[in-house]
């Protein structure tokens, strides 16, 4: 939001005024819906003044507030028997959905009924129907679609981080519940942070009463998905559902605490269940966090690195060798072993005991440890000498650590070769920063080979790292930049 100078708020006092009044106070605007709207269309179009962000931001944010609605959902644990027998057991013939317990920081989302657009947004934990949370409009409002159903009157979400944006996966949800509450870490949040809907109020008017008698996966689906306009990351979407008869066609999916979706790959500590038309009937929660005692299981033999940088990426992938194991029918040998952090943080190594899930359900991957490996994790040696190791995950890839490597160098130089002329360079397939999409900035090519012209690598780096938002990010570009410079000197001035 732009700085408003003192004559800007003068102009608009009028629509602060009304604004105020009926998204902090509940009262009467003062003017019909039509003057209003119109006002902040003009407002926005000759000063850049987004009224409700100056608004929110003025007099609610970091300011407690009564949450309505929202009500706490009951809690089974799940003991003696695997998480799909419990979900089979309490669908008893019924037809449900099942959506992901995600384990992240909870929000309420609270709309206007009449047009479906945002009032506030509230954090609301673990709390009940008369507690009161922190108002986080101001700070997550840029997150949402610009409006909803008419006839909803709250949303309940979750805010997560996606296990593969940080370096340690395992502080997920930590990491969430942190950008929530903190007022410090605005670019953080705007990078990191993904809320899931999993849970909606109605109110009775007609647009109401006719969501209420819908398909409850029907009306998450027309919940609109928001990605960023930096990296292409999803900051609101809703939470992805299953019916029972399609979660026993996925051996092993529920028996994870961490588990693939559509949107980014989320922790969570159970399952819970809604009936055809949303009423929530209760959560299945894992007894201790997921143990994966009744899983499929078989012991790791051996690690399998390879090589993706002769595929035009920048890292390393790993298979772990099993003991065979036959899921739906398919006898798998070598699955993937998914994110690197999760294979330090669990020693998946030589005599780890695991789990084996189908991500999506179809990709062969490492779901739970039950018991860990040996914690010899046959690190790949580069063909630039450099020997990998710990300190090379980048949150969940391998890495050769080596700026100046040979093989970097030499996809650096295949790509540029491809190209018909220098003013086609494309930053993602040249520098390969994970989860991260040049096309949604304003980066100026021309510049950053002008400091390459003037054989000045400092303003070089400091261009480029200018764009990167995150630590891991940051990381990244420390580690490719270097090479990229060099190559493009070749180019330009000759080696």
């Amino acid at each position: 939001m732009k700085i408003m100078n003192d004559q800007v708020l003068k102009k608009w006092e009028t629509l602060v005024i009304a604004c105020k009044n009926y998204y902090i106070d509940s009262i009467p605007t003062g003017m019909s819906d039509s003057e209003y709207d119109t006002l902040e269309r003009k407002a926005l179009a000759e000063d850049g003044f987004s009224v409700r962000d100056y608004v929110f931001q003025t007099f609610m944010q970091g300011k407690r507030a009564k949450n309505a609605y929202i009500e706490k959902i009951k809690k089974t644990k799940v003991e003696g028997m695997s998480m799909l027998e419990a979900i089979l057991g309490v669908t008893s013939g019924k037809k449900l959905y099942w959506d992901l317990k995600y384990d992240g920081s909870s929000i309420a989302i609270y709309l206007n009924p009449r047009n479906g657009t945002l009032k506030r947004i509230i954090s609301c934990g673990n709390l009940n129907l008369s507690s009161e949370g922190i108002d986080q409009t101001a700070k997550l409002s840029g997150h949402l679609p610009k409006q909803f159903p008419k006839g909803i009157v709250a949303i309940q979400a979750e805010a997560l981080v996606d296990v593969n944006r940080i370096d340690n996966p395992d502080r997920a949800r930590q990491k969430a519940n942190g950008l929530v509450n903190s007022v410090y870490l605005a670019d953080e949040v705007k990078s990191l942070l993904t809320l899931r809907a999993y849970r909606y109020y109605v109110d009775d008017s007609p647009e109401g009463i006719a969501i209420s008698r819908m398909d409850y996966r029907e009306v998450l689906g027309s919940f609109e998905t928001v990605r960023s306009r930096v990296d292409g990351h999803i900051m609101f979407a809703p939470a992805d559902s299953w019916t029972t008869e399609e979660l026993q066609k996925m051996p092993g999916f529920t028996e994870t605490d961490c588990t693939v979706t559509s949107t980014g790959t989320f922790i969570l500590d159970g399952w819970v269940g809604y009936t055809e038309k949303g009423e929530c009937i209760g959560a299945l929660k894992f007894a201790g966090a997921g143990s994966g005692t009744e899983m499929l299981t078989t012991k790791v033999k051996s690690i399998q690195w390879n090589n993706q940088v002769v595929k035009g990426k920048d890292s390393w992938s790993a298979n772990v060798i099993i003991d065979p194991i036959v899921i739906k029918g398919c006898t798998i040998k070598k699955p993937s072993a998914g994110s690197v952090g999760k294979m330090i943080k669990e020693k998946i190594t030589p005599g780890a005991e695991v789990s084996i899930i189908l991500a999506n359900s179809t990709i062969p991957m490492v779901g739970k440890t039950v018991s860990p490996g040996n914690g010899d994790y046959q690190w790949p040696t580069c063909s630039c000498g450099y020997n990998m190791s710990e300190k090379d995950v980048y949150g969940s890839l391998l890495k050769c650590g080596n700026p100046g490597c040979s093989e970097r160098l030499g996809r650096m130089r295949k790509y540029l070769s491809g190209l018909k002329n220098i003013g086609e360079l494309n930053l993602g397939p040249f520098l390969v920063i994970d989860r991260f999409k040049w096309e949604n900035t304003d980066v100026d090519i021309n510049k950053l080979l002008g400091f390459v012209m003037k054989g000045d690598p400092d303003s070089y780096r400091d261009y480029l790292m200018g764009y990167m938002g995150t630590d891991l990010q940051k990381r990244n570009m420390e580690l490719v930049w270097k090479s990229s410079y060099q190559v493009l000197y070749e180019i330009l001035i000759g080696s």
